[in-house]
């Protein structure tokens, strides 16, 4: 009773749609505008994402405190947008890369050290680690939620081995966790390591792992998470896990 309604902005997953997602965002900060609504006024109290969407609801959440300004900081880096920003596209660091997995297919099972620990990803994405720490304003974030002007910035990525979607969210208010059937929430710090997370893509990008109730999990792909749903891992024993985003 008496509970103020709130707009939630809900972004998926996909690249080409996370850059189709920036024109849209643009396109409403223009409408607003026209109809008088202050431009630093944040229209959205609830911003969520998932893989690439995840960046771009984050990066958004950041700047909540000026809308205009969190639009235009993602338009310039959409419109910059280069491979190399992603993953090393260099010659040596392909072929680096490939070397290592091709190492592995050929003569993985004489040697030891292939078999102990296996190259993780076919790409080294690097330089999307370093987008992100140059995209994201965290202590801005934090200052939103204290403040208000952002209820809450939610990121989702999903488990490899148990097969659930978690729900990481970070908010000021109080908000319980909820359960539903293959999907856990789970109140976090938002940060660039669950970024990795909701974005990995098996065998392309490596994993990322995460602490959660004091086990560890890994960034893996929702495909691969599918087909393993009946193997739920135990609460009681430090794991291993992956994690990504869920399908769209």
């Amino acid at each position: 009773m008496g509970m103020k309604k709130k707009t939630g902005l809900i972004l998926t997953g996909g690249g080409a749609r996370a850059a189709y997602q920036i024109g849209v965002l643009q396109a409403i900060s223009e409408i607003l505008w026209e109809e008088g609504w202050p431009p630093a006024r944040n229209p959205f109290q609830i911003i969520c994402g998932t893989s690439a969407g995840a960046i771009n609801a984050t990066a958004l959440a950041c700047r909540a405190d000026n809308f205009g300004e969190g639009v235009q900081k993602l338009l310039d880096v959409w419109s910059n947008f280069e491979a190399n920003q992603v993953y090393r596209a260099d010659s040596l660091g392909v072929l680096r890369s490939g070397a290592r997995w091709l190492s592995l297919l050929s003569f993985g099972w004489l040697l030891r050290k292939w078999r102990a620990a296996p190259p993780q990803s076919l790409l080294d994405n690097t330089p999307l680690v370093n987008l992100l720490h140059r995209m994201l304003d965290l202590p801005r974030l934090d200052n939103c939620l204290q403040e208000g002007l952002l209820h809450a910035v939610a990121v989702t990525a999903s488990s490899y081995t148990g097969g659930q979607h978690i729900t990481f969210y970070q908010t000021a208010a109080e908000i319980a966790p909820w359960v539903r059937m293959q999907r856990v929430a789970m109140q976090d710090q938002i940060g660039v390591e669950h970024l990795l997370a909701s974005s990995a893509i098996p065998f392309i990008f490596p994993a990322t792992p995460l602490y959660m109730g004091g086990h560890l999990e890994y960034a893996a792909t929702a495909r691969c998470a599918s087909w393993r749903r009946s193997r739920r891992p135990s609460t009681s024993a430090r794991r291993k896990c992956w994690w990504s985003a869920p399908a769209a």
